[in-house]
């Protein structure tokens, strides 16, 4: 288990800054928005996928990162978004949380992001979710055999693979039906 200093120290090598360390300031919880990768394209899945053998692999990857991040509305005017973080106590279960966060200038979230294991690893081998701060959108990358993929699914309240994760009556930006 990584400590938060541990945790703001790996996110820093991916370039993104720490502006809140536990943000519970949303409706969908981190743990459903790993779900993420069960989304199909009905959901609204999108995807690139990239081979390890590519010779442009990082390079390729973090680029569909940006397009689908900028794109899809992850980022706000001042770059900042929620990044699921893990859990960093006892708690039985383990669930990871939302941590607010800042893109910085220089980043590098598939690469060098990915070394300390906050956002996947080893290098080049992702495992992380992002979501926007207005819970519209979720990216986030996935590593599989032999290839990585950067996914985004708008509207994840719309997306059942997530709404089964929230569990019955629990559907983020709506009130459960009575």
């Amino acid at each position: 288990m990584l400590s938060p200093s541990m945790i703001v120290a790996s996110l820093r090598t991916a370039g993104i800054e720490m502006v809140d360390f536990d943000w519970s300031a949303v409706t969908l919880p981190a743990s459903a928005a790993w779900m993420l990768f069960a989304c199909s394209h009905e959901d609204g899945r999108e995807d690139a996928v990239f081979v390890f053998d590519d010779p442009a692999l990082v390079e390729s990857a973090n680029a569909a990162w940006w397009t689908l991040a900028k794109t899809g509305g992850l980022l706000t005017g001042v770059s900042e978004f929620l990044v699921s973080v893990g859990p960093v106590d006892a708690e039985i279960p383990a669930r990871p949380h939302w941590a607010r966060v800042r893109l910085m200038k220089d980043w590098n979230v598939i690469g060098a992001g990915t070394d300390h294991g906050v956002l996947g690893g080893p290098p080049g081998r992702p495992g992380f979710v992002m979501m926007s701060l207005d819970e519209r959108v979720i990216v986030g990358a996935t590593t599989g055999d032999g290839f990585i993929s950067v996914v985004r699914v708008s509207d994840p309240a719309g997306a059942a693979p997530i709404r089964r994760a929230m569990g019955p009556g629990e559907r983020p930006g709506h009130v459960p039906d009575v």
